[in-house]
């Protein structure tokens, strides 16, 4: 797995300090907010309208308008300073995206909700257009030098600015650009080096500023490779995806094309998720195809039946049956212990597994689909063939494969679980994102439909 692990839970654990994305017109922060130097310029906010010019702060809001803006495909303003018609135009595009009134002039209200926007991944209700592309966009420095983790100066606060106007930022959340060239900032060069095919070093020299400048200035971004020849996109969700107790707003998640889900149902014995009601119903009565899953855990012998029965009557209460329309199959999430070892479920077995299985196919009328990794049945199971006759939603967040390894004696797999870094409109944390493997026919006839 490299640098991330096949654990649900632990990845996004740290969902809770990141903010809401997604469609969120009329979200403007109120005019009493503080003033945030999101590019780093200034924190003063004065009103400014066209004429404007020689005041740090019309830089600042040119590169927050760039930040605020590229989300939804507009292309970046230069921000040299001079606030003329493109700055203008620009403005009002940006009061018409956050509900605000339009008249191209920054007060309080513009620069509140700019600043909330700047800083958090936003998208408007229309998508803008490509324009010229601009070489001035961060304002800080147009200074190439080598840079590499421990510098700290203007030019690692442009290379930040523009890593957040590179990188697709409902996969790659802003970094804040302070200036200080750290390990967030060193992990999200590397993370531009695989997307531009090149060497991922963590440096910022010659080829890597190029690719920068290129990406950052035009309507285009880097985005995480998405397993392609696979249309149909679905995600999974646990207590993680709920910073604060926040929900979901799962007509937005349909909304941006996502068709089925996996929700957590139970872990082991003694745990059901807080949110399993509200996602499971929400989801379905968005129209999504959905499943319950389980996280088996062998942390004593012989519990399978038990666990099985917990997630019987946990998913019972919900409504699901696993016969109406849009219920997907109940899925079985066998992995390594999620306690941060790594290690095998300590008294896991084949055979305890199948309890759980017959158990749930028995309550259920439905064949359950078994979550896991190939490597995982190897090093834990004895590379187990037992397994064969499920359907699979596999792990793997390699970018250099173009399907999950199937698992000895399996022939295909259902989903394709390749990332643990998806952002989703509706969605406040990040959440791991899957692929159908088949049609919509074939998803829907799954689910019942």
């Amino acid at each position: 797995m490299g640098r991330r692990t096949l654990l649900r839970g632990l990845t996004l654990a740290v969902a809770a300090v990141l903010p809401m994305v997604g469609s969120m017109a009329a979200q403007a922060a109120p005019a009493a907010a503080t003033a945030v130097a999101v590019c780093g310029h200034t924190s003063a906010q004065p009103t400014l309208r066209q004429g404007s010019t020689g005041d740090p702060a019309v830089i600042e809001a040119q590169c927050q308008l760039d930040l605020a803006t590229k989300p939804s495909r507009y292309t970046p303003i230069a921000a040299d300073g001079t606030f003329g018609p493109a700055t203008e135009t620009r403005v009002k595009e940006f009061q018409r995206c956050a509900g605000l009134g339009v008249d191209g002039v920054l007060g309080p209200q513009t620069w509140a909700a700019l600043n909330t926007w700047a800083a958090e991944p936003h998208t408007c209700a229309t998508q803008g257009t490509s324009s010229t592309a601009q070489a001035t966009l961060c304002g800080h420095t147009d200074a190439r030098p080598t840079l590499k983790k421990g510098a700290k100066s203007d030019e690692v606060k442009e290379v930040q600015c523009r890593l957040n106007l590179a990188m697709e930022p409902f996969h790659y959340p802003p970094l804040t650009i302070d200036g200080d060239f750290g390990g967030g900032t060193e992990s999200r060069v590397i993370e531009l080096q695989h997307c531009a095919n090149l060497s991922a070093d963590g440096t910022v020299g010659p080829n890597t500023w190029a690719k920068l400048v290129d990406w950052s200035s035009r309507n285009a971004y880097c985005t995480p490779p998405r397993p392609a020849g696979y249309p149909i996109d679905g995600l999974d969700t646990a207590k993680y995806q709920h910073p604060g107790g926040a929900p979901i707003d799962w007509k937005a998640v349909r909304a941006s094309g996502v068709e089925f889900a996996t929700v957590k149902a139970t872990r082991g014995l003694n745990v059901t998720d807080a949110f399993l009601t509200a996602d499971l119903q929400g989801a379905r009565a968005a129209g999504l195809a959905v499943s319950p899953y389980h996280f088996y855990t062998g942390t004593a012998a012989d519990t399978g039946g038990a666990q099985a029965d917990r997630f019987i009557a946990a998913v019972r209460a919900t409504g699901y049956t696993g016969q109406r329309a849009g219920d997907l199959p109940p899925v079985f999430d066998l992995e390594r212990m999620d306690d941060g070892s790594g290690r095998c479920p300590t008294f896991g077995t084949v055979g305890d597994a199948k309890v759980w299985l017959d158990r749930v196919e028995a309550a259920f009328d439905r064949t359950p689909i078994i979550y896991t990794q190939k490597s995982f049945l190897d090093a834990c199971l004895g590379s187990t063939t037992a397994f064969a006759r499920y359907p699979l939603q596999l792990a793997d967040y390699r970018q250099s494969i173009t399907q999950p390894p199937l698992p000895n004696g399996s022939t295909t797999w259902a989903m394709w679980q390749y990332t643990d870094a998806a952002i989703f409109p509706g969605v406040q944390a990040p959440a791991t994102g899957d692929v159908f493997n088949g049609t919509k026919a074939e998803l829907d006839r799954l689910a019942n439909r």
